[in-house]
């Protein structure tokens, strides 16, 4: 049953809130971990939760940044036309000047493939298959192409835009982040891969690639909005968002996910509470959730003896029906698990309310709840599978659904303000 306080607490939640965080948070450009816009967003939220008296909790960071100077190039040599994509974060340059190679289709990307086909001095071509994102981590298909000779790599995503995979080998592990050696690589939408490939078909395999992209360390912050409890001040309920994103304007990944954190704050700050409450704004979650890891090393001992549970709104308001991933599979790790009560008393807060969300299995793993989990603290994260602009420019605030918005923070705030008064 929903008591009359926790009525009160729901009142207070607008979706049109959260949404003119989006708004606010996108208009920064883009937010990838050490660029300007991640610089403007931690103004953002830093004077917010200054604004609500909150006490302030900054964990320096370094980690990767990538900057793509500016678009990709990929011309075919016979026509001279040129083809639009995006390149993988963290993916490298091409030596100055670009390169210029036959293009061969190399199947799955498999090691059987390879053996079959020749790419020395060529460049290797992908095509995703289906609507799914399954190449979405090109670190490991890299390596087999450069150590069979090849000198570049194109994907031909699904989607009618741009998309922008990953050159990490998608591990668990921050120490396996990478393999090596690595390619450049761009990443074509549907639309330019269908010119490509009539190209290829008329015989026009000889292409031009381009990449220019920059990768060094900078600094970050976590930040977080701590309001304390009145009996047991160092005890708090925690839901986290990272607003950096792949792409910008990182509408739904995720500035949505953190316009959740920054509207509980707004209300659950306002309350008296036995324990307390943690609004944590990560970065560096895009790869290997690096942000999150550093933040629970940083201080682990803490966490595992104050932090109650923790949620992870993480693409929110996109595509189709909100889950929370009870379990992640990664390549490089045993099973991640979700915590099961937790779980639980989301659902039967969210029954109770006239929501429900589901739940799954993530293929890739878990994000950065599953940095917590490692460490012992309680943990969930809510997840929309099924964004179709996920990593694109598409992904802006035009596409948001302010009712999930409100049905997550709905549900998260009950949740939390239960574990602050039990």
């Amino acid at each position: 049953m929903i008591s009359p306080s926790e009525w009160d607490i729901i009142r207070k939640i607008k979706s049109r809130r959260a949404l003119e965080h989006i708004e606010n948070l996108c208009a920064f450009g883009d937010r990838f971990v050490g660029t300007e816009g991640d610089q403007k967003a931690m103004d953002y939220i830093r004077r917010h939760f200054e604004r609500l008296g909150l006490e302030i909790k900054e964990t320096p960071i370094a980690a990767p940044c990538f900057i793509e100077e500016k678009p990709p190039l990929l011309r075919i040599e016979a026509t001279g036309e040129t083809l639009a994509g995006l390149s993988p974060y963290l993916g490298p340059p091409t030596i100055k000047g670009g390169i210029t190679a036959d293009v061969v289709d190399v199947g799955e990307g498999t090691d059987a493939d390879f053996e079959e086909i020749d790419v020395d001095g060529k460049i290797c071509l992908l095509i995703e298959k289906g609507l799914g994102y399954l190449k979405f981590w090109l670190g490991t298909l890299a390596q087999r192409a450069a150590r069979r000779g090849a000198l570049g790599l194109i994907v031909i995503h699904p989607m009618p835009w741009p998309y922008r995979n990953s050159m990490e080998a998608g591990n668990s592990k921050v120490a396996d982040r990478f393999c090596y050696p690595q390619l450049p690589a761009i990443t074509l939408s549907a639309v330019e891969g269908a010119k490509l490939m009539y190209e290829l078909g008329r015989g026009h395999t000889r292409v031009h690639l381009e990449v220019h992209t920059l990768i060094e360390e900078r600094d970050s912050l976590v930040i977080s909005g701590v309001k304390k409890g009145d009996e047991f001040p160092d005890e708090r309920t925690a839901i986290l968002g990272h607003r950096d994103t792949a792409v910008p304007p990182g509408a739904n990944d995720n500035a949505s996910g953190t316009a959740c954190v920054l509207t509980l704050a707004e209300v659950l700050s306002q309350q008296d509470s036995r324990r307390g409450f943690e609004f944590i704004s990560t970065t560096a979650e895009d790869g290997a959730t690096l942000g999150a890891y550093l933040y629970c090393q940083a201080h682990k001992d803490e966490l595992q003896r104050n932090m109650k549970a923790l949620i992870d709104a993480d693409m929110i308001s996109v595509g189709g029906q909100i889950k929370q991933v009870e379990k992640g599979l990664w390549p490089d790790a045993d099973p991640v698990y979700a915590t099961e009560w937790l779980m639980d008393m989301v659902d039967e807060v969210a029954e109770d309310l006239g929501y429900y969300f589901g739940r799954m299995e993530a293929a890739w793993g878990v994000a950065e709840s599953a940095r917590f989990l490692d460490i012992g603290v309680p943990s969930t994260w809510f997840w929309a599978p099924d964004d179709p602009y996920y990593h694109s420019t598409e992904d802006s605030p035009d596409k948001i659904n302010p009712n999930s918005l409100k049905a997550v923070m709905d549900v998260s705030a009950v949740v939390m303000w239960r574990l602050a008064q039990e």
